[in-house]
This record gives structure tokens, C-alpha cells and sequence, in this order.
């Protein structure tokens, strides 16, 4: 009596399978409920079936265990041939550090290699790989669910006809349409419906799963969701880039800021070497970026200054601007960072000045990955301008760091002053280095911080 209880509930878990559609055949909804895929017993266990290196994964304490060589473990049902078009999926996982998984939906059975078709949500909280726990891979990356190694943590998938919506923990870190010219019977990856499947990375990797469940939804016309309201995008963040008092490569360097929707600038030469915070009653920008190494600053131009910043206006202090405002102390405080031009008393203590060397090959380590600036930047070289002997305030929170004996350990920084958001960067002196892709993705994410839009 037991078996034939197993076998109903698998069969019915078919039944209950999203909306299918067979050639001379109407398509059929199945009834709201949730349907467990797993439920921890050993009969469940036989509603899955595992592709290569079927010893990737294993059942213990209610729990599916994926460690091992590559392998995906599909849901097949007692018939195999489970179908899920729309439906919500909920799973309990947790990670071990460095483990790197996914959980795969409208995909299909195969003997070997990565599912060719369908879509994956990535399981990865601290794996050396970018794409972390709630992303869409190849379709949008995260980095910031709410998900821990060596914690439960909650996926949940709603996938209703193009629109598919994933969250973490009941955060929502997907919202994602299909465009129309995404075939629905299988083109590349996606496909109009199919079953799940879990991922076995490598060796490594020890993930599991448990509560596994799906709940189909409606199909046809009452199951387009409303329209929403359309999002009014967001204005471009207006900055301000600040030149005057040292020469630089003009076409090459403003090329950093080109290319971004997002972003939108206009340079401020000053003349005066300050003006630009002479009067700030119309003041217009969301960022102030500083590449100048000008000197002269009143009392009142810097009061101005400091207003802005307390108003919450972003600073971006680039490579010579460190050098900036040499007899202002308060400057350093503000931007962290301070090229010293000559020898300085500071504090009582006698500062020898800074040095420089041009066309240095540098490496560049990222000493915080997790900040919203580097976050899936990795290690990378740069042919630029080194720095030895500055000055950075003790409270800064390092991003970047160099071994280069000619350059200071520490890059680029991020801090606070009043209410503004300030990254110091120290690279940046000519054309090879504003080409540097990894300079010029790290400008503007900075950029994009210290407006508030990054987090």
C-alpha cells in the first residue's frame, strides 16, 4: 500500500507539470498546490535521475549532497517526461566555502556535459567566480543576495511565460523579460518549458538541497501578469571633472568617461584655480571629479566645498589631484589621500616629499572585493605613474594595493566626509593607462558609488 502511496504522489507531480501541449492535443493548467520534488525520503529520490559522474550526488539526513566531478542531477518524474512551463520552485541550500553550483529550469536531460538548454540560477556565495548566489548566469550577474556559506538560505524561481523573477531569501534580485525574438521552442539556451536540474561543479564544490518544491501556474491568457507601471529611468549622473594646474593627454583621459548611458559630464577648467566653488547657489552636479593640481583656495571657496560635500554630493579624487591644495590640511582629510610636493611638517612630524616614476609596470591587487567599486574585479596590470611616499589618512578603507617598491602599498580607497561618499584612486597619469580596461571600468564604478546608485 506504501508503494503504490509513493507512486501516486510521483505520478501526480507529472500531472501537476506546468502547462504542456502535444501536437493535436489542447494545452492543460494544472490545479494551484504545491508538489515536493524531494522531500528527504529514499522514494523520493527516485523521481531524479544524474547525468555523468553519477556519484557526484548523494542523499544524507533528508538532504541532497552534490560533491564531485562534474554531473547534473534532472528531474525526470516516475515517467520521465516532467514538463514545466509556468511555475514557482522554492529550494532550501546551503554552501560550503568556495562551492560554486546552479539550479537549471526548462531544460532537458543529457548524458554529458553542461545543459545546452534552459536557464541557470547561479549557487555561489564565495567561489573565485563573479557570478554569485541569485543571478541569472549569462543574463544578469549579482553580488549581493542575502545568502552566507555554512547557512540555509531559501531559491525561489517564478517563471510566468517570458517574465522570470528570482529571489533570495525573499529578496528579489531578478526581474527579467525575454525579448520577443527569443524563440520558444528551443533556441540556444532558452526554451518555452522543460524540467530543473541541479549542478555538480567539481570535487571542490559541496552543496545542498533540500525541501525542493514546485508549484505550477495558470497558462493562457489569465496567466500574463498586469502590466507594470512603467519605471521612469533614471536621469544620468551628472559630474564635473575638474582640470587645470597640470598637463595631461585631454582626448584619451575624457574618453573614460564616454560610452555610458548613465553617466553624463562636462569638463571645468579652472583658470583661478578654484573658481568652480566661487559660487555654488546653482551648483547642478551629482559628482565631483577632481584631476587638477591646482593650488590657490579661499577660505570661502573652501567652506563652499565642504557644503557640497555635506549636501551629499560624490568625490572622485584621480592620480595628480592627490597633489591639489598643497597649504589647505583640510583637503587631505577629505580626499584621504596626498602627494606631498615638497618636504612638510605635519602633526609635528617632518614629512619628507613624495616621488614619482613615469612608465612603471605595476600590479595591482584588489584588497576588497566585496565593496560595490571592485566588486568581480580581479587582479590585473597597469602601465602607469608610481607614487612613493604620500601621506593616507588612517580611516580609509583600502580597495586596491600595489608591492611595486618604487609606489605606496595602497591605490585607491573609499571614505566618508559629511555626508558625501569619496574614492581616492592614485592611477591615471597618461593614455595607456585611461586605456587600461580595468582603470576604466574602476572610474566608473566609482563614479556611480559615490552618487548613491551603486550599493
Amino acid at each position: 500500500m506504501a508503494r503504490k502511496l509513493v507512486l501516486a504522489v510521483l505520478f501526480a507531480s507529472v500531472l501537476f507539470a506546468g502547462c504542456q501541449t502535444g501536437q493535436g492535443q489542447a494545452a492543460t493548467c494544472a490545479d494551484e498546490g504545491w508538489i515536493r520534488l524531494f522531500d528527504g525520503t529514499p522514494n523520493s529520490w527516485k523521481g531524479w535521475k544524474a547525468s555523468e559522474n553519477k556519484d557526484t550526488f548523494t542523499t544524507r539526513d533528508g538532504m541532497i549532497v552534490a560533491q564531485g566531478p562534474r554531473s547534473h542531477l534532472f528531474y525526470a518524474g516516475p515517467v520521465e517526461n516532467a514538463n514545466f512551463t509556468n511555475f514557482e520552485f522554492k529550494a532550501d541550500v546551503m554552501t560550503e566555502p568556495g562551492s560554486n553550483s546552479g539550479i537549471y529550469f526548462h531544460t532537458k536531460y543529457q548524458e554529458t556535459g553542461w545543459p545546452s538548454k534552459g536557464y541557470e540560477v547561479q549557487v555561489n556565495n564565495t567561489h573565485k567566480d563573479p557570478k554569485k548566489t541569485g543571478g541569472l548566469y549569462a543574463v544578469k550577474d549579482v553580488f549581493d543576495a542575502p545568502a552566507k556559506d555554512n547557512e540555509w538560505f531559501n531559491q525561489h524561481i517564478i517563471v510566468q511565460g517570458k517574465n522570470i523573477t528570482i529571489k533570495v531569501n525573499g529578496k528579489t534580485m531578478v526581474e527579467y523579460t525575454e525579448p520577443e525574438e527569443v524563440g520558444r521552442s528551443g533556441s540556444g539556451r532558452k526554451i518555452s518549458s522543460g524540467t530543473f536540474a541541479l549542478q555538480g561543479h567539481d570535487p571542490k564544490s559541496i552543496v545542498y538541497y533540500k525541501n525542493i518544491m514546485v508549484k505550477p501556474l495558470p497558462c493562457g491568457p489569465e496567466a500574463k501578469p498586469k502590466p507594470k507601471a512603467k519605471e521612469q529611468p533614471k536621469a544620468p549622473i551628472k559630474i564635473v571633472v575638474v582640470t587645470g594646474g597640470h598637463r595631461f593627454e585631454h582626448e584619451p583621459f575624457f574618453s573614460v568617461f564616454k560610452g555610458h548611458d548613465d553617466i553624463k559630464y562636462v569638463e571645468a577648467l579652472q583658470k583661478d584655480h578654484s573658481e568652480i566653488f566661487e559660487d555654488i547657489s546653482k551648483w547642478d552636479y551629482d559628482v565631483i571629479v577632481l584631476y587638477n593640481m591646482t593650488q590657490k583656495i579661499s577660505p570661502q571657496r573652501r567652506k563652499n566645498f565642504i557644503s557640497l560635500l555635506n549636501r551629499g554630493v560624490g568625490l572622485v579624487v584621480l592620480h595628480h589631484a592627490m597633489g591639489a591644495f598643497q597649504s589647505w590640511p583640510g583637503y587631505k582629510k577629505i580626499s584621504g589621500g596626498k602627494y606631498y610636493t615638497k618636504a612638510t611638517e605635519e602633526g609635528g612630524v617632518e614629512r619628507p616629499g613624495s616621488t614619482f616614476k613615469h612608465d612603471e609596470d605595476m600590479k595591482i591587487h584588489i584588497a576588497n572585493s566585496k565593496h560595490p567599486i571592485t566588486r568581480g574585479m580581479s587582479d590585473f596590470e597597469i602601465h602607469d605613474e608610481t607614487y612613493k611616499n604620500c601621506g593616507h589618512q588612517k580611516n580609509n578603507q583600502v580597495l586596491l594595493t600595489t608591492d611595486h617598491p618604487n609606489n605606496d602599498k595602497t591605490i585607491a580607497w573609499v571614505r566618508r566626509y559629511g555626508k558625501a561618499k569619496v574614492c581616492g584612486i592614485q592611477l591615471g597619469h597618461d593614455g595607456k593607462a585611461y586605456a587600461n580596461p580595468n582603470y576604466r571600468r574602476l572610474v566608473a564604478q566609482a563614479i556611480r558609488w559615490t552618487a548613491g546608485r551603486l550599493n
